[in-house]
């Protein structure tokens, strides 16, 4: 374990991290606002923009490879520097669009994450299969943009894709894919245009989701909050390694009572939300994406 003198002297040297501390509380709006500048001047001249037409052809690829992972972490890390570990790794995705009532560019926004040095990105297959999106690009939390240069592989039934952009020394987070349900996690995303938000649970079950085009594809479920916008979030074990990424979530409510329908006099009843499910693409799948098939 790291002395509190040498841990102190670590975090003091690494880059400040907006929403780590009160002294770099996190300006959602200014943040927002530079990724989507970025992003429309990225669309706007097209200068190593990955066109949308090849990016959503290169979105069929299954496999990739000659990708340097880093080993998975085994040291105990306490919240603040869980924190500080997923934050790094993590980036928010940027893409600009234009819809059909304006001149106007438009733009949505979800995370990812670094898996290894040299600029590969770990996300979903919903965000890099964005079919209106003109030009995408990365931010990491210390605000270099990049321009994603190729989507590598994808795996739509498991919702997970890999993008690169030219980067070199990022901080990335280890993959492990054998946790199992009960264990302690954190997710670190960027819910609803509010900047690097973390929350803990646990992971409660890996489950098949049967949906059509899930196709029994495996998925994990957590009690670590998040909404819209943290898709591709890192959910991270006890010792920063990335055991699964957000994918959506499911809200269960109450049905209303069956005499409702058949009463003359009941008055109708709203449904209302009893919990919402957290499901998570897992490690695994991503993992899957780097293996010869």
């Amino acid at each position: 374990m790291l002395l509190p003198t040498l841990l102190a002297a670590l975090l003091a040297a690494s880059p400040a991290i907006p929403g780590a501390s009160v002294d770099t509380a996190a300006d959602d709006r200014q943040i927002f606002r530079q990724l989507e500048k970025a992003t429309t001047a990225l669309a706007e001249k097209g200068e190593g923009a990955l066109k949308r037409d090849v990016r959503l052809e290169q979105c069929k690829r299954i496999n990739a490879s000659g990708i340097t992972l880093p080993p998975k972490s085994t040291v105990t890390l306490d919240g603040v520097e869980a924190y500080r570990r997923a934050a790094l790794a993590a980036v928010v995705i940027g893409s600009a669009y234009k819809c059909d009532k304006c001149s106007k560019w438009h733009h949505t926004l979800a995370s990812g994450f670094a898996i290894s040095a040299d600029g590969v990105i770990a996300t979903n297959h919903h965000v890099a299969a964005n079919a209106v999106a003109e030009a995408m690009g990365v931010m990491t939390a210390d605000g270099r943009f990049f321009p994603v240069r190729e989507v590598l592989a994808t795996d739509k039934p498991h919702d997970v894709a890999l993008l690169r952009v030219d980067a070199q020394g990022l901080a990335c987070l280890p993959l492990r894919d054998d946790a199992p349900a009960g264990t302690a996690v954190r997710c670190y995303s960027h819910p609803a245009s509010t900047f690097g938000c973390i929350s803990e649970g646990i992971i409660t079950r890996y489950f098949k989701m049967n949906e059509p085009e899930r196709n029994g594809a495996i998925f994990m479920q957590t009690t670590a909050d998040y909404a819209r916008g943290s898709s591709g979030g890192p959910i991270i074990d006890g010792f920063g390694n990335a055991v699964g990424m957000v994918a959506s979530t499911t809200p269960v409510f109450t049905l209303p009572p069956t005499h409702a329908a058949t009463s003359k006099d009941a008055k109708p009843t709203t449904p209302s939300q009893q919990m919402v499910r957290h499901n998570c693409a897992t490690a695994r799948a991503i993992l899957d994406l780097l293996r010869q098939k």
